[in-house]
């Protein structure tokens, strides 16, 4: 009887290769993992591994290297969006730098400086003043207006006030003073309090200037008081 070897060649070499990719899958190794070492189509792949049975050992091996392949996606992925935030933050304190050396010699622009230096929100992702100062409040907002490419119809405002001063609504007053509109002011805050004589009766409340969105601003913000502070000691 007469035998091809031309065609038993390729059958013990598909046989080798089967049992190879076994072994590789009893090992623990992934599809894509195998298909780099046997020359065979993922079809065949699949119908030679849909029956083979791991023990739970083997099942083990197969979640470790999943799970390593996973932690090393996501070292790459913070890695990159450190990288990216760097040169961001990198590319507004330039921004700061030039403004800065543009302003420094305005009043105005140190003014607005210092005083958010002293009384603007820091430890947050939103740059935020609060003050009960009307005078105050308005130098801030000519500031804004005047330094950032922000307006003041832009802005969020919420008042701050004491629980027994509920009845006195000074949302409006502020408003009217502001020249801004109703929609922007978010719902006012009530503190309690023991104490039930006013002593100060001027007094309308505690007002906090938001800015949306404003990540870059503060950093900004941050830098110009450290560039402020060197400023003035050369001077």
């Amino acid at each position: 009887m007469y035998v091809n070897r031309d065609i038993l060649i390729p059958m013990k070499r598909l046989v080798q290769e089967k049992l190879q990719a076994i072994e590789l899958r009893k090992n623990g190794h992934s599809y894509a993992q195998i298909l780099e070492q046997v020359s065979v189509a993922k079809s065949t792949l699949s119908l030679w591994l849909k029956d083979l049975p791991l023990t739970e050992s083997e099942l083990a091996v197969l979640q470790k290297i999943k799970n390593q392949r996973i932690s090393k996606g996501r070292l790459r992925a913070v890695a990159v969006n450190q990288e990216s935030r760097a040169e961001k933050q990198k590319t507004v304190i330039n921004m700061a730098k030039n403004t800065f050396t543009s302003h420094k010699n305005e009043p105005l622009f140190h003014t607005g400086i210092a005083l958010y230096w002293a009384e603007g929100a820091k430890r947050n992702e939103m740059w935020q003043f609060v003050n009960t100062d009307i005078r105050m409040i308005t130098v801030m907002l000519s500031w804004l207006e005047t330094y950032t490419a922000y307006d003041r119809s832009d802005l969020g405002f919420r008042l701050y006030s004491h629980e027994p001063y509920r009845h006195e609504h000074w949302e409006g007053w502020w408003q009217k003073q502001l020249g801004v509109r109703t929609d922007q002011f978010k719902k006012t805050v009530y503190k309690p309090t023991t104490v039930t004589t006013k002593k100060r009766p001027d007094y309308k409340g505690c007002l906090r200037i938001e800015v949306p969105k404003s990540a870059q601003l503060l950093l900004q913000t941050k830098c110009w008081i450290n560039l402020q502070v060197e400023y003035y000691k050369k001077e």
